[in-house]
C-alpha cells in the first residue's frame, strides 16, 4: 500500500503544475519543498502562448493576465549603450499569436514573475483534496522496486518515509533526485556568469516612451533591465567576468553601482531613489539530462534542462514536461494504458528540450556579438543596426511556441509532412498532423469558445458527419466522441479544414492537445485500432 500515487519533490512552476494537473485527474499527489514558501524573487517572468493556453484549462490564466504587465510591454526588445544614452536599435517581437489578423490561440504572451506565478498555481491548489504540499521538507533518500517509490523525507520535526506508485523530480537544475539516479546533463555548462538584482526604482524616464520586454545595455557594464510590474519592481542581471569579479563581491550595494552605470545619464544622482532587496548568482547552461526516467522515477523542468534565459523558454518547457506527463500517470493508473506508456514521455519530451535548449543557446549568442560590435569602438551605428537586425529571430519565436510537434512517441503518422514554412522558429503555420498542436480554431459548443477547450482530461475523437462510428468506441471512459454538424457545429467547415479531415475523416487528440492519429477517409475499425494501440504504447 502506497502513501500517495505520485510524489513530487520540488514546488517551483514544474512542481506546482505536476500537482496541479494530477489534482484534476483525481490522483492522490504529495508534493515536498525544502523552502518554507514562495521564492519573492522574480526569476522566470516569460508565460508563452502554449503555456497560456494551458493555464487557461486550469481556470488560472485571469490571475496571470492580472498580476502580468500591460501587452505593449510585451512587443518590443530595446538595445542602448546605457538605459539613458545611445539606443542602438530595437528588434519587435513577434510573440503574440495574431499573424495577419488571423488568431491563432485564444490566450495571449504574456510578462510576470515567478513568485507571483506560483501564487496563482497555490491558490488554485487550495481547493485541491488530493494535493498535499509539504513546506519547510526535503527529499533525503530514494529507493525503489518493480512497483513502489520508498522516499525518506526530513523536516524540523524528524524524518519520516513516503511510499508512492511514481516519484517526479522538479526540484530545479541542482536536483537531488537526478544526483541520486547517477544521471548526467549533456551540453554546454557555465558558459555565462550572472547575478540577478530585484530593484526598485522609478525608470520611467527612460522607459515609458519605449516600453520594452527587455532594456539590453552594454557599457559601462553588460546587463539586462526587465520590468516586473507596475510598482516599479525590476530585475537586472549582471553578465560579469569571474576573471575580475567573484559572486560573493556581488552586495546589494555594489549591485546598486553597477545598476546606476548602466542606466548613466549626466542627471542621475545619488539621491536617485534606486534600492536594491537583494541578488542571487547563477551561472548559465545549456543542458539537457542524458535520461529523464529511471523506472519509476521521471524527470521535469530544470531537473531534466537547463536553458539559458535568453528565450523565456525554461519555466515554459517545465510546464509542458508536466502536461505531457500527467495524463499518462492517469491513463496508467486508472488501468486503461499499460506502463509502455510511460516511455513515451522521454521519447517526446528530450528532443523538445535539446532543441529549445539550443535555440536559446544561439539568442545568447546573438546578443553576445550585438554587445562584442558595440564594445569595439570601431563599429558605426549602421554597422551596430545591421548586427541588430540579425538577431530578429530572438524575440520572434511563434513557430517554436505553438509549432512545437513529436515525431515519436503516443502518435501514429499519417504519412505526410510538417506545413512548410519559412523559419520553423519565427514561423507558425497550424496543423492537425499527427504530434503537432492541435489547432485553434473559435467554437461554440457548451461553454468551449476554442477548439483547445475540448482537450482537457480525455482523448477526443472528432469525425466528420458521414462517419458512422457506432456506440462501442464512445463507451470508454478516456474517450470522448465529437461529430461535426451533429454533436459540434462546423457551419462553414472551418474546423474540418483546419483539422484535414472533411465530412469522411477523423482525428483523434490526446488529453494535452497534440493530435495522436488523423485518417482522411475513417472507419469504425481504424479509429477503434488506433485508440488502443496508442494506450498500450
Amino acid at each position: 500500500m502506497t502513501d500517495t500515487t505520485v510524489l513530487v519533490a520540488g514546488a517551483g512552476p514544474a512542481g506546482l503544475s505536476m500537482a496541479i494537473l494530477l489534482g484534476r485527474f483525481g490522483l492522490d499527489t504529495i508534493v515536498v519543498e525544502r523552502r518554507e514558501g514562495v521564492n519573492p524573487h522574480p526569476r522566470a517572468r516569460s508565460v508563452n502562448v502554449r503555456t497560456a493556453e494551458i493555464m487557461r484549462q486550469w481556470g488560472v490564466l485571469d490571475e496571470i493576465e492580472a498580476v502580468s504587465l500591460p501587452l505593449p510591454w510585451t512587443e518590443q526588445f530595446v538595445y542602448c549603450e546605457t538605459l539613458a544614452g545611445t539606443e542602438i536599435g530595437r528588434v519587435t517581437t513577434g510573440v503574440q499569436p495574431v499573424v495577419n489578423g488571423v488568431e491563432l490561440s485564444p490566450a495571449p504572451w504574456l510578462l510576470t514573475s515567478q513568485d507571483r506565478i506560483e501564487e496563482v498555481l497555490l491558490r488554485r491548489l487550495a481547493g485541491m483534496s488530493e494535493v498535499q504540499i509539504c513546506w519547510d521538507t526535503e527529499l533525503l533518500e530514494v529507493v525503489q522496486d518493480g512497483k513502489h517509490v520508498a522516499a525518506e523525507v526530513g523536516d524540523p520535526s524528524g524524518t519520516r518515509h513516503l511510499t508512492a506508485r511514481w516519484l517526479v523530480g522538479a526540484d530545479g537544475a541542482s536536483s537531488s533526485v537526478r544526483r541520486s539516479l547517477g544521471i548526467e546533463m549533456d551540453g554546454v555548462a557555465s558558459f555565462g556568469t550572472m547575478i540577478n538584482c530585484q530593484f526598485y526604482a522609478d525608470l520611467g524616464p527612460w522607459t515609458d516612451h519605449r516600453p520594452s520586454a527587455l532594456y539590453w545595455t552594454t557599457k559601462p557594464a553588460r546587463n539586462v533591465f526587465q520590468k516586473i510590474d507596475t510598482d516599479n519592481r525590476w530585475l537586472c542581471q549582471i553578465n560579469y567576468d569571474p576573471a575580475t569579479h567573484r559572486p560573493e563581491d556581488f552586495t546589494t550595494d555594489v549591485a546598486e553601482q553597477w545598476i546606476r552605470r548602466s542606466i548613466g545619464g549626466e542627471g542621475l544622482s545619488d539621491s536617485f531613489d534606486l534600492r536594491v532587496t537583494d541578488v542571487i548568482p547563477w551561472v548559465m547552461s545549456s543542458t539537457v539530462a542524458e535520461r529523464f526516467r529511471d523506472r519509476r522515477v521521471f524527470l521535469i523542468g530544470d531537473a531534466a534542462h537547463q536553458l539559458p534565459p535568453t528565450g523565456g523558454f525554461g519555466m515554459n518547457t517545465a510546464v509542458q514536461d508536466a502536461h505531457n506527463l500527467a495524463w499518462k500517470f492517469a491513463a496508467v493508473a486508472g488501468g486503461h494504458a499499460g506502463e509502455g506508456l510511460l516511455d513515451t514521455y522521454e521519447a517526446e519530451r528530450a528532443p523538445i528540450a535539446q532543441y529549445n535548449a539550443d535555440r536559446s543557446r544561439e539568442n545568447s549568442r546573438s546578443v553576445g556579438r550585438i554587445r562584442r560590435l558595440v564594445e569595439s569602438g570601431t563599429a558605426t551605428i549602421d554597422e551596430k543596426r545591421v548586427a541588430l537586425a540579425s538577431s530578429e529571430r530572438y524575440g520572434n519565436w511563434l513557430g517554436m511556441d505553438l509549432g512545437l510537434h513529436y515525431e515519436d512517441g503516443c502518435l501514429i503518422g499519417d504519412g505526410t509532412t510538417p506545413p512548410p514554412v519559412d523559419d520553423p522558429v519565427t514561423d507558425y503555420a497550424p496543423s492537425a498532423r499527427p504530434g503537432h498542436r492541435a489547432p485553434h480554431v473559435p467554437i461554440d459548443f457548451d461553454g468551449a469558445t476554442s477548439t483547445l477547450d475540448l482537450f482537457d482530461t480525455q482523448f477526443v475523437l472528432i469525425c466528420g458527419a458521414d462517419v458512422d462510428l457506432g456506440d462501442g468506441v464512445a463507451a470508454h471512459p478516456m474517450l470522448r466522441v465529437l461529430r461535426l454538424g451533429i454533436d459540434l457545429d462546423d457551419p462553414g467547415g472551418d474546423l474540418a479544414a483546419a483539422y484535414g479531415i472533411g465530412q469522411a475523416g477523423a482525428v483523434l487528440v490526446r488529453p494535452d492537445g497534440h493530435v495522436a492519429w488523423r485518417d482522411p477517409n475513417a472507419t469504425t475499425a481504424a479509429a477503434v485500432a488506433a485508440f488502443d494501440s496508442l494506450l498500450m504504447c
